[in-house]
């Protein structure tokens, strides 16, 4: 029954003996059960897929022909291993197709398959073993349409890895290649790529090491090894390829390889060196600047020194804590403000008025340290040395000059003495303000209390585009506003789970229907797929468990869903930008964020003119 008549037409091209070895590397990555064997038929290797489609581990070297437990005919008739296809496809030397048949597993299931046996042949002609490809057709009433599922499947997994397979000759000719590598190399088509020479996208301070990287391969030798490549509209993209030789019918080997785009994974490096130099830079800087408040504070009693210092050394360390925390890129006003004055506000004594505004690194430590000199002085001498005294603290931005103007209010305290002399305090405050916030400082002792202004220059300013949208979003941060994100439908993608826990309850607390959380590539794409007509936006983590969330987006905007990405990273990786109906968000979130970041995408600006709005 399974000896069909298909030698003239499916008889397979002469493949070498090396084929089976060259090929193994892509075998684990086939979600198709794949197997090899020797001369004799005795398996010599087999993927994971394999092993779930026979239901167990069946011993190399030992076990022949078929790795199944037992075979039968498609109609029942119990099949001996030897005269499975693989056994006539050795045998007879002939590929063997359109035939079927049934793996009963230990277990007592049993699976219908589709075997691909093709013998492999060296040089010579010699059959040296044989490669073969069971594709499970469970379900499928006919064995045609089971051929024609398991033949797309097996070029789904090919053109839809996200990692570039590619055929490479020995002259450099790229002879195929998949539609991630065609990505990668920023080329519209196939017939725009193939038969190309592949060494005018190596970037040209790496193509001499590449041409003998691939020399090498070409001469029988597996390699890895990682470099940049320079796509067609002049994208640059790091890369890392592991390349196996695979003979050709000539006899020649050219290189078989999956290459990877690990542009993100080598940005992400830079950074982390980026901020270790910048951590060791801002220890260093905070140990001279500890050392030099203790060389410049002075005091007759030792008890009155030890109190001074501590306390300054002590706002430095609330400053490093807050930087910390914010992946040393800033931090919130209020946080510093909040911060500095904690015992006071725990009191009532001190009121906190402003914007959400962030302070770019170099002016966290400073305006920590004016923060605490002022409330030491107002401690000992001002308001806060009373029971009924209270101190404003406010802040905003100059419209015309974009400074910022924190202002320090003391009232209920004594009245204030013109100081006869500037003590360490006043000429910390103003060195500070001037040399690291680059402002400057005016004081005015009013009958109701110290009055001091601080301006900051605009370029020691976080820039934060949703910030005013934030705040407004935040409980007590403004105006209240309407929800309109109640019934939207919100796909979530985020693979930390306390993180997409977080988001999910803030989503369902706007009214928000959830669809997710998905923590990895595979579930979100799933949900996509099955989702795609009732999502209306998506918030996607950037990378998840190594692999970029980028398919996906390109998926969703393309059908004009709107997506918000999160990251940790300071920009998207992968030379990605905003925009094109996606926003950036870094992580940790501001609370709001998210809520204001759904509400741009997905709410347009409502039209002030009454006229405009009924047209």
């Amino acid at each position: 029954m399974l000896r069909n008549d298909t030698e003239s037409s499916t008889q397979a091209a002469p493949l070498p003996a090396a084929a089976g070895e060259a090929c193994g590397g892509l075998m684990a990555a086939l979600g198709v059960a794949v197997y090899t064997t020797d001369a004799e038929g005795r398996l010599t290797a087999y993927n994971e897929a394999a092993v779930d489609l026979w239901g167990w581990r069946p011993p190399l070297g030992e076990t022949r022909w078929c790795g199944s437990w037992k075979l039968y005919e498609p109609d029942g008739t119990p099949l001996a291993h030897a005269d499975c296809p693989m056994g006539i496809a050795i045998r007879e030397g002939r590929a063997i197709r359109g035939v079927a048949a049934i793996a009963e597993r230990p277990d007592g299931t049993r699976v219908p398959f589709i075997p691909y046996p093709t013998p492999l042949r060296d040089a010579a002609g010699k059959i040296t073993g044989a490669v073969n490809v069971l594709v499970d057709i469970s379900g499928l009433k006919a064995t045609e349409a089971a051929l024609a599922a398991g033949e797309a499947q097996l070029r789904a997994v090919v053109e839809t890895t996200p990692e570039c397979i590619k055929l490479v000759a020995p002259d450099g000719t790229l002879l195929q290649m998949n539609a991630a590598g065609l990505r990668m190399i920023e080329a519209g088509t196939a017939k725009e790529a193939e038969g190309a020479c592949i060494f005018d996208v190596i970037a040209p301070e790496h193509r001499d090491a590449w041409r003998a990287n691939h020399d090498r391969v070409c001469r029988g030798e597996a390699l890895r090894w990682e470099f940049d490549i320079i796509g067609l509209r002049g994208t640059r993209r790091s890369m890392e390829t592991h390349a196996t030789p695979l003979r050709l019918p000539d006899g020649r080997f050219a290189q078989l390889a999956i290459t990877r785009d690990v542009t993100a994974r080598k940005r992400a490096e830079e950074r982390q060196m980026l901020l270790t130099r910048e951590v060791d830079h801002r220890a260093r800087n905070a140990l001279a600047v500890a050392l030099s408040l203790v060389r410049l504070t002075s005091a007759e009693d030792p008890h009155r020194f030890k109190e001074d210092v501590e306390g300054r050394i002590a706002a430095l360390a609330r400053a490093h804590g807050l930087l910390a925390e914010g992946g040393w890129e800033g931090a919130d006003l209020r946080a510093i403000a909040e911060a500095a004055l904690s015992p006071y506000l725990a009191a009532g004594h001190v009121e906190l008025r402003g914007p959400k505004l962030g302070l770019a690194p170099a002016a966290v430590q400073a305006i920590s340290i004016v923060l605490h000199e002022l409330a030491t002085n107002a401690a000992k001498y001002g308001a806060l040395s009373a029971p009924a005294g209270r101190v404003a603290v406010s802040w905003a931005t100059d419209p015309g000059t974009r400074r910022l103007v924190l202002r320090w209010e003391e009232s209920g305290g004594p009245v204030p003495k013109v100081p006869r002399r500037r003590g360490f305090g006043s000429r910390l405050i103003e060195a500070t303000t001037r040399g690291q916030l680059g402002g400057a400082v005016r004081q005015e002792w009013r009958p109701d209390g110290l009055y001091c202004e601080v301006t900051v220059a605009a370029d020691r300013l976080q820039p934060n585009r949703l910030a005013a949208a934030a705040e407004a979003a935040a409980p007590g941060g403004g105006a209240a506003t309407p929800n309109r994100l109640r019934g939207r439908r919100i796909l979530l993608v985020e693979d930390e789970s306390l993180v997409a826990m977080e988001m999910e309850e803030s989503l369902r607390r706007l009214g928000c229907e959830v669809i997710g959380p998905a923590e990895t590539f595979e579930e979100a794409q799933r949900l996509v797929l099955a989702e795609m007509g009732r999502i209306d936006a998506a918030v996607l983590d950037v990378n998840l468990a190594g692999r970029p969330s980028f398919p996906l987006a390109d998926l969703l905007t393309g059908r004009g869903v709107p997506v918000v990405f999160a990251t940790g990273y300071g920009d998207l990786p992968d030379g990605r930008e905003a925009g094109g109906g996606c926003l950036l968000l870094r992580k940790p979130l501001a609370r709001g964020e998210l809520e204001a970041a759904l509400s741009q995408m997905l709410i347009p600006e409502v039209s002030e003119d009454p006229a405009r709005q009924a047209g």
